[in-house]
């Protein structure tokens, strides 16, 4: 349903497959929580495809993936039909640091980040390197979906530019 552009409804998915809401809520929780299993189903699927597509060494093949996943999902049209058709609901499950979509976020940086520039995390400890990942995938999400939510194109360029700056000044510590 997502996929081709639908709401995800819980009284249609339920008739869908044959069951009552009941058992659908007993399987997958709330509403919230099947869009954010959804969408963290979706984000980690992706970031393996911009990995296999990112081009260059080192920092800059962990920026292009980053830059190929953030144009490829803020380009994708049912997520960003949902973003702006609703807002609250794709904040909140796009936004939340502790979400599921954080965790395939964080996932998909650390992975870019450990393939591609291993001295990041090599020479840093695990709280620090936590750390590093968490600024980078709130300072993505946040200048990529506020804008699409409103209906502007996110500035993807100064994201990369951004997120550069912080490993350029990570590796240098």
């Amino acid at each position: 349903m997502f996929t081709a552009g639908e709401r995800l409804d819980m009284q249609t998915l339920a008739a869908a497959l044959g069951v009552g809401r009941t058992t659908l809520y007993r399987w997958v929780g709330d509403r919230e929580g099947l869009v954010s299993e959804v969408l963290a189903s979706l984000s980690r699927q992706v970031w393996g495809l911009c990995a296999d597509r990112a081009e260059g060494t080192g920092t800059d093949r962990a920026l292009d993936t980053m830059r190929r996943f953030m144009d490829a999902t803020a380009h994708y049209p049912a997520l960003r039909d949902f973003a702006q058709r609703e807002p609250a609901l794709a904040l909140r499950v796009l936004m939340r640091p502790d979400g599921l979509v954080a965790d395939a976020l964080r996932d998909g940086v650390r992975t870019a980040l450990e393939r591609d520039v291993p001295e990041v995390t090599a020479r840093l400890d695990d709280r620090t390197v936590d750390d590093v990942v968490d600024i980078l995938v709130q300072l993505g999400t946040a200048l990529e979906w506020a804008p699409v939510i409103i209906g502007d194109e996110p500035p993807l360029d100064r994201a990369i530019r951004l997120a550069g700056a912080l490993l350029e000044v990570t590796l240098r510590t």
